[in-house]
């Protein structure tokens, strides 16, 4: 948790060009530094606030463990906005809750306002000032109130200045939500280096200050771009050694350092946050925390938990958002209802459990009245919430497993990295995310896997070999092998891309399982063949190519006699104390589209020959999720019931609502430990664990998981 002040310029300077330049990200602010000691000179069109966002005490927000946001679109102009927003609507529900801050809309995608501006932005049917409303009803119940700010996307600005509009790379205006927004209502991306931020965005800012003096701002929507306006295309010209990705982090780690720079300026105590941006140092430095808002069913469920996991090696406070209302954005025929409390329990556990706060995400009336049955599920959920108050927050994870994400974008994990999570999380890795500035001589970690990274810098594969010189272990798969530095490390060479469309093992009971992926062929130097690859029966039928995949006799091996690709379909290569593996296929992001159970088998055998003595394993099923964290002297166990309740995968339907969340058990735990600990209990509720102890190892049986539970084992030390 970071709680100090403001870093000295250079320092940040310093910070920013290391985690920036040197791993391949994005230029800050268009400054250099000029040799040891000397102040950093201006170049390019910087446009950064002259100080970087102070890093602040967060005092109420980092000991707040269920907040609420209320998303109230300003989008649908034919409906009264606020009306139902009354004192004797929403007081009963803060004092309820008692949410260490609430959010409510500031501005929305369209533009429209939920407060009177000089620019006449206000919703077309506002029924009063909601931001300086709720500040009166937050302050009654000593509440901070934070503001949803729509950054880049912004429809009224859109149509009134078309210069402002972000451009496609064919030339068309950026225009988003479609499909949604109809009638007068638009939204449009916006150029950060248009006069957008000061003429639009600033007068905007300085009115709510005014109003409704915020504790923090939101900001969504600046995940858009890149854009090909005239303005950017010269950027991308005079930075052309950067290359336009690059360039495009950097304007947008301007855009961001603007928004901050104004706001600590209007109240240097306020906290911002932008939203949806990657947890990557480079990119977060002028955040105060992370945030997300995770919606399902249009994200996965662990993609919740996968970007705690993220957050969390960030540095910084994190939270999530979960709604109460189903998303269902891909089906326009489908009507969004409300979502059972059991999967809301089960979606906030994953986030608890994980070390972020839970931000509970609800949609009121049409004329801003909270929906009583949606509070009364609210209310449920924070009791559920603060009785895990100790268990959760301010806990640190026990850095056992690590996935690298060293991707230089400013974006959101590809499939690879999610993939990674998902089958991690399954075989109850409990794995942290990380950037490869995390990567260190004295990182605690036993296994790293690195899925399908198409970018590895020679300092980041050097530091890999380091950690695997000192007894680490590795994985890696796929894209990753174009890195010449870690085929030297894996002791491989690369013979050749894409050498089969499909390849397939044979797991240690005769089982096969397969990829239906590229296989790279790889040639052996210093490593050794873990597995090799055989070829689907009818691999080299022409006339098979044209045929759809999903056809039940395609891809199939012959399991009596089967056909050898002549290459390895996985390597090993012991270096010093470590091991290295490499599986030469895009296995991960394979696994994240279509969660193979052949695959996962195949993945639990490998993490059986990298880690044959793990220090800590279970029975439990997959979808048990297991997140290890710790805090003072004790390990916490937790366990979260992924179960969805019911069968989600029907083909051709559209019900993908969750009723239940059936219990689960006995589940049987082993734990490593240096020595027997003093106390174990399962939380909350104090109730005494039944263990036994045997050569160093501790054996728990939990009887019954519901949706969460965490096992605290107290006096605990790694063997």
């Amino acid at each position: 948790m970071r709680t100090d002040g403001p870093p000295d310029r250079r320092e940040f300077l310093l910070q920013a060009a290391q985690f920036g330049l040197a791993a391949g990200g994005a230029l800050i602010a268009g400054e250099a530094l000029d040799g040891p000691g000397n102040p950093p000179k201006q170049q390019g069109n910087a446009s950064m606030a002259e100080n970087p966002s102070p890093r602040l005490p967060y005092g109420g927000f980092a000991d707040s463990l269920f907040n609420l946001l209320v998303d109230y679109y300003p989008e649908v102009p034919t409906r009264p906005y606020g009306s139902g927003a009354t004192p004797e609507n929403v007081l009963p529900v803060l004092k309820d809750l008692q949410p260490g801050f609430l959010i409510i809309y500031a501005k929305g995608h369209s533009g429209r306002t939920t407060f009177r501006s000089a620019l006449k932005t206000e919703h077309e049917m506002l029924a009063k000032d909601m931001p300086a409303f709720f500040r009166q009803m937050t302050r009654q119940t000593n509440t901070k109130l934070f503001l949803y700010y729509s950054g880049l996307v912004d429809g009224l600005a859109g149509e009134r200045n078309p210069d402002w509009r972000m451009l496609d790379a064919s030339g068309r205006p950026s225009r988003l939500f479609g499909e949604w927004f109809v009638g007068k209502v638009s939204a449009y991306a916006m150029c950060p280096l248009s006069p957008y931020f000061d003429q639009w965005v600033a007068v905007h800012l300085k009115e709510i200050f005014a109003n409704s003096d915020p504790d923090g701002i939101w900001v969504d929507g600046d995940w858009v771009g890149p854009c090909h306006c005239p303005r950017c295309k010269a950027r991308y010209q005079q930075e052309s050694a950067l290359g336009q990705a690059r360039s495009w982090a950097k304007i947008m780690f301007e855009w961001r350092g603007r928004l901050s720079g104004l706001i600590k300026s209007l109240k240097p105590t306020c906290l911002y946050s932008s939203g949806n941006v990657t947890a990557r140092k480079e990119f977060s430095l002028h955040s105060d925390w992370l945030s997300g808002d995770w919606f399902t069913p249009d994200n996965h469920r662990l993609q919740q938990s996968i970007s705690m996991r993220r957050y969390g090696t960030s540095g910084l406070p994190y939270d999530a958002m979960t709604c109460d209302t189903q998303f269902v954005h891909p089906l326009r025929n489908l009507r969004s209802r409300a979502k059972s409390l059991p999967r809301m329990l089960q979606e906030g556990a994953a986030i608890l459990a994980t070390g972020g706060q839970w931000c509970y995400w609800t949609y009121p009336m049409p004329n801003g009245a909270f929906v009583p049955s949606k509070m009364r599920k609210a209310k449920a959920a924070a009791e559920f919430a603060r009785q895990r108050r100790d268990i959760s927050l301010h806990t640190e994870s026990a850095r056992w497993t690590a996935i690298l994400d060293a991707e230089p974008k400013a974006g959101l994990p590809s499939a690879n990295v999610w993939g990674a999570g998902k089958a991690l999380i399954a075989l109850h890795r409990s794995p942290d995310v990380l950037d490869e500035s995390a990567l260190a001589d004295d990182m605690p970690y036993d296994l790293i896997a690195v899925p399908e990274q198409p970018v590895l810098t020679a300092d980041t594969v050097a530091k890999l070999e380091g950690f695997v010189r000192r007894g680490g272990r590795i994985l890696s798969t796929g894209a990753s092998i174009g890195s010449p530095e870690l085929q030297r490390l894996l002791g491989v060479k690369l013979a050749q891309r894409s050498a089969v469309d499909e390849g397939h093992v044979f797991l240690k009971n005769g089982d096969p399982a397969g990829v239906f992926a590229p296989w790279d062929r790889l040639e052996l130097a210093e490593a050794e063949a873990l597995y090799p690859l055989f070829l689907s029966w009818d691999h080299a039928n022409e006339h098979l190519r044209a045929m759809a995949p999903n056809y039940p006799i395609t891809g199939l091996v012959d399991e009596a006699d089967p056909e050898r690709a002549g290459y390895p379909a996985a390597t090993l290569r012991r270096l010093d104390k470590g091991l290295a593996v490499h599986i030469p296929t895009n296995l991960f992001s394979t696994y994240w589209s279509y969660g193979f159970p052949d695959i996962l088998a195949w993945l639990r055998e490998v993490l059986d020959r990298l880690q044959p003595e793990p220090f800590f394993r279970t029975d439990a099923l997959s979808f048990v999720e297991v997140a290890l964290r710790r805090k003072g002297d004790a390990l916490l166990v937790h366990f979260i019931n992924g179960n969805p309740g019911r069968d989600l995968s029907h083909v051709g339907t559209q019900d993908l609502f969750v009723d239940d969340i059936p219990p689960v058990g006995p589940i049987t735990s082993w734990i490593r430990c240096a020595k027997r600990p003093a106390r174990a209990t399962w939380e909350p509720g104090g109730r005494p664990a039944e263990t036994s102890w045997r050569d160093g190892v501790l054996e728990v049986v939990l009887p019954r998981l519901a949706i969460h539970t965490c096992l605290a084992i107290r006096g605990w030390q790694m063997p």
